[in-house]
């Protein structure tokens, strides 16, 4: 008990330390930086600002936590395009958390989170080294980038997902982006009807808004935030997100799958109390909205046909350009096919199995399947454990709307990759205590 202790305060020690030391950098770096450099002083008092801020959120990860789950939600651009990759508020975070766990493991050899991954370490270890040896082949700046962002997505995610659960954190993460997405589900149709939406575009929003509701069904630490559920609804449904309703019900199934006893009947209670607020909810949406939802031809004038028949030219212009490139794609982030005339012309062909093979050929697009399903069979393994088949329901949702939209865009991926490293986390927590 003795020896706990003084581990413990030696790692707060250890702790404050480091924001001394980075406080007195940032200090230091700032008087230089006003006192000599050639720009606005006002400037370089936003950056410090900014600093200090990262140094705030690199030595709490409780707060980095809360921020996280508060940022998810938030897709926007913060370069607004300029350096030709999208980085999101949740990028910031994630790389600062990533950051302190490296800090950890080589300052104070913790590597809990590392370990914890080896439920899913193959899945996850064969997919990047497919894009590495892609960049190999397709070697460019550009390329570079790219390929790196992509490992960003799902790499980062589960190893920030085992760190905040190893902690505890984990919940109150959950609960920030329940939050978060509910004001934006709240928000969403207002910015939309102004033609302020920008890059909240209706697709990724639902699906984000499907990840909340999900884990109100599933996460029973969740539930005093029912009372979002019916705007959550709403909000899904004004989205007209076809995708989006396709990935709830996935989830819904995956849940019902990977629940057993009392928990699947706490899942169907939930589930039916889900069915009759859409129901209720249903009939106040738009005229033009429950035509969309419903329509599925490509019937001229019909609500939603014209974006049919352009995922059908989508369809055939990936199907072309993999035909050419059978092998060796064109590489992670190449990917440009179609017309401008027709408006046809994409970087993505809006089905992620055909983008993965455009990019890197049959065996890459079969790597990303090893990945999602590989991932899913290890929490199947671990669907005891708390998370584990919320995970797999986010996870697989996310994935089957990726079959009909693009899948590689902020804030799509990123929670079923963070719940499947919470599950991981979780999992390491209980090991732990049985064997203590």
């Amino acid at each position: 008990m003795r020896r706990s202790r003084t581990v413990f305060l030696d790692g707060l020690a250890l702790d404050r330390l480091r924001v001394l030391v980075l406080g007195i950098a940032v200090a230091g770096a700032t008087t230089a930086a006003v006192t000599y450099a050639p720009v606005s002083s006002s400037l370089l008092i936003v950056a410090a600002a900014a600093l200090a801020g990262a140094v705030v959120l690199f030595a709490s990860p409780t707060l980095a936590a809360a921020l996280l789950g508060l940022s998810i939600p938030e897709l926007q651009d913060l370069t607004g395009g300029h350096l030709g990759v999208h980085v999101a508020a949740s990028d910031i975070v994630l790389v600062l958390v990533t950051t302190r766990i490296l800090a950890d493991a080589t300052v104070m050899r913790r590597f809990a989170a590392m370990r914890a991954l080896r439920p899913v370490r193959l899945a996850a270890i064969q997919y990047a080294w497919f894009i590495l040896v892609l960049l190999v082949l397709h070697a460019s700046l550009d390329s570079g980038v790219k390929s790196l962002q992509r490992i960003e997505l799902f790499v980062i995610p589960m190893l920030v997902g085992a760190y905040v659960a190893i902690r505890r954190d984990h919940m109150l993460l959950l609960r920030a982006y329940v939050i978060a997405t509910t004001v934006l589900a709240i928000a969403w149709p207002i910015l939309n009807s102004h033609g302020l939406a920008g890059q909240f575009q209706k697709n990724p929003v639902g699906q984000l808004i499907v990840g909340a509701i999900l884990l109100l069904v599933a996460v029973r630490g969740l539930r005093r935030l029912w009372p979002c559920m019916p705007l959550l609804l709403l909000g899904l449904g004004l989205t007209a997100s076809r995708g989006a309703l396709l990935a709830l019900v996935v989830g819904l199934v995956v849940l019902s799958v990977m629940s057993g006893g009392a928990r699947r009947r706490i899942l169907v209670t939930r589930t039916l109390a889900l069915v009759l607020i859409g129901a209720a909810i249903y009939p106040w949406l738009p005229s033009d909205v429950t035509s969309r939802l419903t329509s599925y031809t490509t019937t001229a004038g019909v609500a939603g046909s014209f974006a049919i028949d352009v995922r059908d030219a989508y369809d055939h212009d990936a199907e072309q350009l993999i035909s050419e490139h059978p092998w060796t794609g064109v590489g992670v982030g190449n990917y440009i096919a179609g017309s401008p005339i027709n408006l046809t012309q994409t970087t993505d062909p809006h089905e992620v199995v055909l983008l993965e093979a455009a990019e890197g050929g049959y065996l890459f697009a079969a790597s990303f399947i090893v990945l999602i399903l590989g991932g899913a069979f290890a929490l199947w393994r671990l669907r005891r454990v708390e998370l584990a088949a919320v995970a797999a329901a986010v996870l697989l949702a996310t994935a089957a709307h990726g079959l009909v939209d693009v899948y590689w865009v902020r804030g799509n991926p990123l929670l079923g990759f963070l719940l499947v490293g919470m599950a991981c986390g979780l999992a390491t927590r209980r090991q732990r205590g049985a064997t203590a």
